[in-house]
């Protein structure tokens, strides 16, 4: 009889290992925008190493923004072995998808990942959902350093008022200029 509880405990502790090595691993960041060299836009940079392999789903929350505005990314990673590799599924921001390319490197078939988002208009708080596998064809939690990075810009959508604003006041540039000229040819 001890010896049946013994094999029922071992195999019990088996499969919680390999419930506990299967299951997806989470992440998440907060990453602030900064002011770029250009007055309307904030843009951030952030990356992250998986040290085990497995599927892994990482979501970072992009603060320091708070209007409609156009957004742009991309995701790039680089492994030439299974112990560096990244394989994004998806990514994702507020929904809108990143397309990407896929390119051999070193003996890895898909060793350079890259992911990009052209400029797309968004509202409120940007959340990034980036889903993918850690150590591709390596057994669940193997020790592995793979990493990926990214970068993000935020272009503020200028509001109907002020474009309207800014519209009027070409308008009368416009208007004195044409003053200016008529006023210059009478003389003339």
């Amino acid at each position: 009889m001890k010896h049946i509880a013994r094999l029922t405990l071992a195999a019990a502790l088996a499969a919680g290992a390999v419930a506990a090595q299967a299951s997806v691993v989470t992440a998440a960041q907060s990453v602030a925008l900064q002011q770029s060299s250009t007055a309307n836009t904030l843009t951030a940079g952030f990356s992250t190493v998986h040290t085990v392999a497995g599927e892994f789903i990482d979501t970072f929350t992009f603060t320091g923004w708070s209007y409609q505005s156009l957004f742009n990314g991309s995701l790039t990673t680089i492994g030439s072995t299974a112990m560096l590799d990244i394989d994004f599924i998806t990514a994702t921001i507020n929904g809108v998808s990143y397309k990407f390319t896929v390119t051999t490197y070193g003996r890895n078939l898909d060793g350079i990942e890259q992911g990009n988002l052209p400029n797309t208009a968004m509202n409120g708080p940007l959340v990034l959902t980036v889903h993918g596998i850690a150590g591709s064809g390596l057994a669940a939690g193997t020790a592995i350093n793979a990493s990926y990075s990214g970068t993000v810009n935020v272009t503020k959508i200028p509001e109907p008022a002020s474009m309207a604003l800014a519209g009027l006041g070409l308008l009368g540039l416009m208007g004195v200029r044409r003053k200016a000229a008529k006023a210059a040819a009478g003389k003339a």
